[in-house]
């Protein structure tokens, strides 16, 4: 060996610079599956990535993995960018990686993302939405697959702690195209069903195997279902859309089974206890009237039941001899009020006849007189009128020589209004005569 020798922590670090000088595998993507994963205090990750023919050591520091969306478990498939490193201290190649999303489910994981903020912005997850569970629960309606594990762990855990209740059962597909369709008519033919709460449960599985539970539709009839829901989907880590529209959500589908139902032999427990708790207190009740009763028995009316009665009898006869003294009392007073103010209104109304006749008396003088002052100025005027009339009466005119000149009954008084030859009637102061028209001038003028 005529080499010379190197230490080993020199051809540690020989190799560390040759490796992590190398572009190629710095900033590289790798795929692969977590096993041994741990989540220190730190907030530091430590895992390995696996496939089928080898594995490496992985860590992701707090400042890194706080930018990824999930929590990884040992057996999911991941794609990671990474620094390749030599650890010096043990000599060991890893990964110090900077990112990681899931393999080949990234935009599983955005939609999922976004239908989750969408539905929590509307109110779909509102916790004063949630309905109260019932505490005694005996018909209870099973959404799952047809036989399952978890259909059995549920029954089985049902049977163990709640046999009381009727269960009926909706089998569904829980994985594929057709799942989520399905669990939304097995929901509401159930919530049609009256039952006191319905379980919707499945067992464990990947992203995709669960998706169905991510559906929006499954999630809005959730939150207009009538009947409490219970979830119970995957691992206690898994979180479905339908978790969170439910009105409780449990990590198991065992887990659902008894967030459920109560266990019945507690239920029994408390029967026994409450049983003997109103054993003791009826018997202390009953002790305490049989005391009640004894001390009644020894009181002294006991011997004279009459005694019972004879003083209220007194006071009665006594009360009705006073209501009767006030009763008269009463009357009396009234009576000589009555009596006083009937006199004084029949005073009342002789003064107010009087006046009332004195009234009618001066108003009746009043009248005549004003009547009679009427009459006596209509007198004088109406004898003026009759001597004005008589002066300018046609009579007088005529009776000082004049005459009025009547054709046909109508008096002439142009000389137009007649003609050569007609017949006239003269009214003369007395008496009447006959003419005739021998001629006529319009020309003339009275002197």
């Amino acid at each position: 060996m005529s080499q010379r020798a190197v230490s080993v922590s020199a051809l540690v670090h020989y190799v560390k610079q040759k490796l992590e000088g190398d572009p190629l595998i710095q900033r590289v993507l790798v795929e692969g599956e977590i096993s041994n994963f741990s989540n220190y205090r730190s907030g530091h990750w430590y895992f390995s990535l696996k496939d089928g023919a080898a594995q490496i050591r992985c860590v992701m520091f707090a400042s890194a993995n706080s930018r990824v969306k999930f929590l990884p478990k040992d057996g999911d498939k991941v794609l990671v960018q990474a620094d390749l490193n030599v650890y010096e201290a043990r000599g060991e190649m890893q990964l110090i990686v900077t990112a990681m999303q899931a393999a080949g489910l990234g935009e599983l994981y955005r939609q999922y993302e976004e239908l989750k903020k969408k539905l929590e912005t509307e109110g779909l997850f509102a916790p004063e939405h949630k309905k109260p569970l019932p505490p005694y629960p005996f018909s209870i309606g099973l959404i799952t697959g047809k036989n399952t594990a978890a259909r059995s762990d549920v029954l089985t855990t049902l049977q163990r702690r709640w046999p009381v209740a009727a269960i009926t059962e909706y089998p569904v597909l829980v994985q594929g195209t057709e799942s989520a369709g399905q669990i939304v008519q097995a929901l509401k033919k159930a919530d049609e069903s009256g039952h006191d709460v319905l379980l919707l449960v499945r067992g464990g599985g990947s992203i995709e195997d669960l998706w169905s539970f991510n559906d929006e539709t499954l999630a809005r009839t959730i939150y207009a279902l009538n009947t409490p829901l219970i979830t119970g989907v995957g691992h206690e880590t898994d979180f479905t859309i339908a978790d969170f529209a439910a009105d409780l959500r449990a990590p198991t589908p065992t887990g659902a089974a008894e967030r459920c139902a109560p266990d019945i032999r507690d239920v029994l427990s408390r029967i026994d206890q409450f049983h003997v708790r109103l054993r003791g207190a009826v018997s202390a009740r009953m002790s305490a009237e049989r005391r009640h009763i004894d001390a009644i028995r020894r009181y002294s009316w006991f011997a004279d039941p009459q005694r019972l009665v004879r003083d209220p009898q007194l006071r009665l006869n006594d009360l009705a001899i006073r209501l009767d003294d006030e009763i008269r009392a009463v009357r009396q007073m009234q009576d000589g009020r009555l009596r006083q103010l009937m006199g004084n209104l029949q005073k009342a109304l002789r003064e107010r006849m009087r006046d009332t006749e004195n009234t009618l008396h001066e108003n009746r003088q009043a009248v005549l007189y004003a009547l009679n002052l009427r009459l006596t100025r209509e007198n004088d005027r109406l004898q003026k009128n009759i001597h004005l009339l008589d002066a300018y009466s046609p009579l007088k005119v005529i009776a000082r020589g004049y005459s009025i000149v009547l054709k046909n009954g109508t008096a002439v008084r142009r000389a137009d209004m007649v003609q050569k030859g007609d017949e006239v009637e003269l009214l003369l102061g007395r008496g009447k005569a006959a003419a005739v028209i021998t001629d006529t001038d319009m020309e003339a003028e009275h002197g």
